[in-house]
């Protein structure tokens, strides 16, 4: 069995074998697809607005205060 300080290092060793450009493409990949499972939990009915309004509650509630985001909800879904 492996425990976690040996998972890490071989984590480091692929990631580091990775180039940025590959790191970033798999960045961008991960995050499309938390959008999608976020997106398949939200009501088919929903305007694009409502959805843009439930991912950024989803991703982003807890990193704002509820002034910050009522600001930033109104820009997205003014």
């Amino acid at each position: 069995m492996v425990n976690k300080k040996e998972t890490d290092l071989i984590y480091r060793k692929m990631m580091g074998k990775k180039t940025g450009e590959e790191r970033m493409l798999m960045g961008f990949s991960m995050l499309d697809f938390a959008r999608s499972i976020v997106l398949s939990s939200i009501s088919k009915d929903a305007s694009p607005k409502e959805q843009r309004k439930q991912l950024f509650l989803r991703f982003y509630r807890d990193d704002f205060k509820k002034e910050e985001q009522d600001r930033i909800l109104n820009r997205l879904t003014g």
